[in-house]
């Protein structure tokens, strides 16, 4: 446990957070940076996540749809940012059209999808949308649409100290490495109960177990599987296992030849084990994939199943595409930032490879390779991609990767019928009928082939035990929250 929480327990003490992932865009709140900061305890939004993906009151007590295309936000009274200046509509404002008017704007928060948004009176904030969007309330519960204070955007990066609204405010940032923390004794929902903590970045999955093993770090975010069996035994430390929307997918590049032709796409379906890779490259904490959504979901087809492994079935399709499996070989981009792409990547070499199929692995940071993926410039491509991570439901993930010109359409998948399923979803009220259409949509996928969809992850922190009130979140959203406390009692 870190030095100020030990000998019988200092509630108030300090607390080391171990973070998977380092800010790369200067903070932008329009990036994944965003969530960074959300989980170090200073970003909020107007909404935030429960556990089971429906909106809750956060910087907002309130919310409606006045008109189809019109919602708006009844402010929380009495919120202040870290620097005393007040969280009314005028600042929310501004840090919403900062959003817009990105040169990349976030894909679940961008002129796409919202048209305006203006202040009403100080407390009230209204936006619209190009057409009438049901998820709306959604994505303003999403950490890129966090409000922070019209000082943050005065210079030419953004200022994240002080211009906070939650339980942690920033006092020195060392970049790339740390952020350093204390608590804000003016916190609208209640004085948080740690009274400094830090943010650690560490990339490596196995310097992070390391950490909370030897009790440099209390908590250590996204455990890999490969860490596992070290930290099981360790009566020190407990294992917070949580299902999280997330699928490990392989991206064919549905526009180059071989991966343009749907027969081969399917082949490539049938060539690999996802039974065998969730036993042993996941260790048995993910399940094999029956498509984009895990098998529990309810927007997830009735009866969905894991594509069969099945050679002989792989080499009927390529016949059929009349492609010799000898004469295939392709790149497969296997980012680094994902331990267990590793692995996963030389074990599809090997399967495919016993129908003569060849394949080079690409490693690499994913900042290094993510260019080339969204240009297209790639054969395929393993992705771990949350379909709740942008937009509370599938509908938003759908769009961004699945229709024509979705922001993050990786694969280049496009298909008119999808597409107009898509768009049918994101205008249905109803959570039942979106859920059916968004089941058809993803039966398609599979069917389809757009990737090969193989295994559904879950969510591994490991936390000291002297930590109490640490709660996992399926988004992995949330976890210097101003419940954390710090020894026994």
């Amino acid at each position: 446990m870190s030095a100020d929480g030990e000998a019988g327990g200092n509630a108030t003490g300090r607390l080391v957070y171990a973070e998977f992932f380092a800010p790369a865009a200067a903070w932008a709140p329009e990036s994944d940076d965003a969530q960074v900061l959300s989980r170090a305890g200073c970003l909020e939004s107007l909404l935030r996540y429960q556990a089971d993906g429906s909106p809750a009151p956060s910087l907002a007590a309130s919310w409606e749809q006045v008109t189809p295309t019109a919602w708006r936000f009844k402010l929380r009274d009495g919120v202040q940012f870290q620097n005393g200046a007040p969280m009314d509509a005028n600042a929310v404002v501004q840090a919403l059209q900062h959003v817009l008017k990105a040169k990349t704007p976030a894909r679940s928060f961008n002129p796409d999808v919202v048209s305006g948004v203006k202040a009403v009176d100080i407390s009230t904030v209204e936006v619209a949308t190009s057409v009438p969007d049901v998820l709306l309330p959604l994505r303003m519960a999403a950490p890129s649409t966090g409000i922070l204070a019209p000082q943050a955007y005065a210079g030419p990066r953004i200022n994240i100290r002080g211009t906070c609204t939650g339980p942690f405010t920033v006092v020195n940032e060392v970049p790339l490495q740390s952020l350093e923390l204390k608590r804000n004794d003016d916190y609208w929902g209640g004085t948080p109960g740690v009274a400094t903590a830090e943010v650690r970045f560490i990339a490596d999955g196995a310097a992070r177990v390391t950490q909370v093993q030897t009790g440099e770090a209390d908590i250590a975010s996204v455990v890999p599987a490969v860490s596992l069996a070290t930290l099981e035994g360790d009566a020190g430390i407990e294992l917070q296992k949580v299902r999280t929307p997330r699928t490990a997918v392989m991206l064919l590049n549905n526009v180059r030849p071989p991966f343009d032709n749907p027969l081969v796409r399917r082949a490539l379906q049938h060539a690999v084990d996802s039974k065998a890779i969730a036993a042993t490259v996941y260790e048995g904490v993910a399940a094999p994939a029956v498509g984009p959504f895990s098998p529990d979901d309810p927007w997830t087809p009735e009866g969905a199943a894991p594509a069969s492994f099945d050679h002989d079935e792989s080499k009927s399709l390529l016949d059929a595409a009349g492609v010799d499996p000898h004469s295939l070989d392709f790149v497969l981009i296997a980012y680094n930032d994902r331990p267990e792409f590793a692995d996963l990547a030389a074990v599809i070499q090997e399967q495919v490879g016993k129908l003569g199929i060849k394949v080079k692995i690409r490693a690499g940071d994913y900042a290094s390779v993510e260019p080339d993926m969204l240009a297209g410039r790639f054969d395929a491509a393993l992705l771990s991609r949350g379909y709740l991570v942008d937009v509370g439901d599938p509908a938003g993930f759908l769009r961004s990767d699945y229709s024509c010109r979705g922001s993050f359409n990786i694969a280049h998948y496009c298909d008119q019928q999808t597409d107009a399923m898509i768009n049918e979803a994101l205008t249905t009220s109803d959570p039942n009928a979106r859920h059916d259409l968004e089941a058809r949509i993803a039966e398609k996928l599979q069917d389809d082939a757009a990737g090969v969809f193989l295994v559904h992850e879950s969510l591994v922190t490991a936390v000291r035990s002297g930590v109490r009130g640490f709660e996992p979140h399926p988004l992995n959203f949330y976890v210097l929250t101003k419940d954390l406390k710090l020894g026994v009692g």
